[in-house]
């Protein structure tokens, strides 16, 4: 598509030593020359280049060229090395190094070689001066010096800033000389503001001026508006691609569904009636199911699940229900066991505890039909697993499941209804930038009987109340969670489930346990099991136990160091409990030193139950990248789309793409272009299987 005599931006990018940074934007960027040009700086620093230093200069960042003199001798070994340099303007700076040896600066600031130095300027003793350079320049590599210096998030990934402004230094001439496609934005949903896909990334990664500084946002928002555009064509080439207009995998009763709802011990609310007739209007129809059942915790989803796959069974078919959890996926198996095997269902339970004997007998009775339902965990995207008719894919929290388990599940997809369940909901406004064309149904209103949680907000000094609070839940024989971030250390300087587990040990005795991920899976479920069945009363945890558990004894939920939660994690733990007809509370236990945003977020929670409507709060105040807790997410990974700042560009983007697909031969290039840039097929495919 991309001629380039040299490169393609699709290519490769040039470098010139591997090491750990190369390894690390291999693993979160990849490696294409676009793919370095697709991290967008968090801001851009002015490295303030002069020619002249003034008593202005004094405790600022400045950049300045400078011939070094000499090397002063030091008085003992912990004076600092001083080194002489003068600018152009014959003024003189004193280069200031602590910790180092002469011989050391001797190979880095040679005598009469000129460099150009960044770093703070001082004034003593009436001598400029600069402490440790952030930079020094050989006069040959100037070509590396930014006057106007982006700056790149790199937390957490082990990349060095200075390798990857390098790379990025390196590589754009490629894409600055590259022949790209005519404009994709048509002009009318095109702000003023804005230049070319091209100008515009060269221009973010490249400024040469203060203007251009300034425009780092309008800059983003363009970007933005690509991705977003690159999102919805995706979505439009993945529909033409998986979904079968001429479904026959039709679901014409509900005898046995309608017979179930008679003999329930509870009456379903509005919402689980409305969604059991949106699921039941799309399986009358001729095309392939895709919905999202958004439930506020312990809504009641999972019934509306199970009385679908009744009426799936009755009509010939088997369904698939996957689970994060191993302790979820027993749960559902006891759980639908219950309700649907006086039925004449055969439902079994495939994770991977379960022995190879087992495994083999699944996988051939699924094959000859002689189950009708599956129930399992990731183990369920084994290739082994095949079906003999499979008509429907329930999905439970599908964000909590990887990508390639993801992708695995998309070929398991293509014949068959999908049902995702999620009590982490996406305000409706925003659900299209994230699920595409998918269909909605949104249960609000809680079971009959569910009392609302009490939640408080208490400082570290409120600790023995608490205790004593405590001791009257167990003696009324209820049981009790305590969170953390942490799993830590007992030496660690902060509270951590470790730390925490040995203070209320010496209280409680054996009374309490402790629960994370680094135990064994057998230890895990062991522990579970002692507490589900009331064997201890306090259970200290990481968000381990954030999915599904079902507890109806637990009447206390303790988060401790609240404010390291998302609103909507805090709101996925506080669910956990009240699953019972029991009063319950929720305690938010914050650090010392709470700042005035944290608190404001805390008080979101104490003050609102209602999951949407702090869903909607959280995605304002954490963004998408973070709303679900994991990087590993089904939502898609924006760069440069962010929600609620960016909601106004939703309905062009949509309108925009809904043009060029119009024309889809004559934009193809272009159609193509913006796909390869945002995704690689990798991502294609997770972008369907969300």
């Amino acid at each position: 598509m991309i001629n380039l005599k040299n490169k393609n931006i699709f290519d490769n990018f040039d470098f010139y030593r591997n090491n750990q940074s190369i390894k690390n934007i291999e693993k979160f960027f990849g490696l294409r020359i676009i793919d370095l040009l697709m991290h967008f700086p968090n801001s851009i620093n002015n490295n303030n280049l002069t020619s002249k230093l003034t008593w202005n200069h004094e405790d600022k960042f400045t950049s300045i060229d400078v011939k070094i003199i000499k090397y002063e001798k030091r008085f003992n070994k912990r004076s600092p090395l001083k080194i002489i340099g003068m600018n152009e303007e014959n003024q003189l700076l004193n280069i200031l190094f602590f910790n180092i040896s002469e011989f050391q600066m001797k190979n880095i600031l040679g005598i009469n070689q000129v460099y150009r130095i960044s770093g703070k300027i001082n004034v003593k003793n009436g001598n400029f001066q600069m402490i440790h350079p952030t930079n020094i320049f050989k006069d040959k590599d100037l070509h590396f010096f930014d006057k106007y210096e982006p700056k790149y998030d790199l937390s957490r990934k082990g990349i060095n800033q200075k390798i990857l402004r390098k790379l990025i230094k390196n590589n754009l001439h490629y894409f600055i000389s590259s022949n790209l496609p005519s404009e994709w934005i048509i002009d009318r949903f095109k702000q003023k503001e804005w230049k070319s896909f091209k100008k515009t990334l060269q221009e973010v990664h490249s400024p040469q001026s203060t203007i251009e500084v300034s425009r780092l946002e309008q800059n983003r928002k363009r970007l933005a508006f690509d991705e977003l555009l690159s999102s919805f064509l995706t979505f439009y080439k993945l529909k033409n691609k998986f979904s079968l207009k001429n479904f026959n995998k039709k679901v014409l009763t509900s005898e046995l569904s309608s017979s179930i709802i008679k003999e329930l011990p509870f009456k379903l609310t509005k919402d689980q009636l409305n969604a059991l007739n949106d699921v039941k209007k799309d399986l009358l129809s001729n095309t392939k199911m895709y919905r999202l059942i958004q439930g506020d915790v312990g809504s009641g989803k999972t019934i509306v699940a199970l009385l679908i796959i009744a009426d799936l069974f009755r009509s010939g078919f088997q369904s698939v229900v996957m689970v994060p959890t191993e302790i979820l996926a027993k749960q559902h198996f006891s759980y639908f066991r219950e309700l649907l095997s006086s039925s004449g269902i055969k439902i079994e339970i495939l994770t991977s505890k379960t022995n190879q004997k087992d495994k083999q007998r699944i996988y051939k009775e699924l094959l000859s039909n002689k189950i009708d339902v599956l129930i399992g965990t990731h183990s369920v995207y084994n290739p082994s697993v095949k079906f003999h008719n499979l008509g429907l894919i329930v999905i439970d929290e599908q964000h909590k499941f990887g990508v390639r388990q993801r992708i695995n599940l998309l070929e398991k997809a293509i014949n068959s209804h999908t049902l995702i369940m999620s009590a982490t909901p996406i305000p409706r406004s925003l659900s299209f930038a994230f699920y595409g064309e998918i269909s909605i149904s949104n249960i609000k209103t809680k079971p009959i009987g569910r009392k609302n949680i009490i939640t408080s907000i208490i400082g570290q000094n409120k600790m023995e109340k608490l205790i004593e609070g405590i001791k009257r839940k167990i003696n009324k024989e209820e049981q009790i969670f305590w969170i953390l971030p942490t799993i830590g250390t007992l030496d660690a300087e902060k509270e951590n489930v470790i730390t925490r587990f040995e203070y209320l040990k010496k209280i409680f005795k054996n009374k309490v346990e402790m629960l994370h991920g680094r135990l064994e899976k057998n230890v895990i479920e062991e522990k579970m099991k002692d507490f589900m069945t009331n064997k201890i009363s306090i259970l200290v945890s990481t968000t381990l136990i954030e999915v599904g558990i079902n507890i109806p004894n637990a009447t206390l939920m303790i988060i401790e160091q609240a404010e390291k939660f998302g609103l909507s994690q805090l709101h996925q733990l506080r669910g956990r409990i009240s699953r019972g007809s029991l009063e319950a509370n929720c305690v938010l236990i914050h650090s010392a030193n709470l700042s005035q945003t944290s608190k404001e977020r805390l008080l979101i929670l104490k003050n609102n139950n209602d999951g949407f409507d702090i869903a909607e709060k959280d995605l304002y105040l954490r963004g998408a990248g973070d709303f679900f807790g994991t990087n590993q997410s089904g939502v898609p990974t924006w760069k440069f789309f962010r929600p609620y700042t960016d909601i106004n560009l939703i309905d062009c983007v949509k309108q925009n793409s809904e043009i060029l697909i119009r024309d889809y031969e004559k934009n193809i290039e272009k159609i193509n272009f913006l796909q390869n840039i945002f995704y690689k097929e990798i991502d294609f495919k997770n972008f369907f299987s969300v």
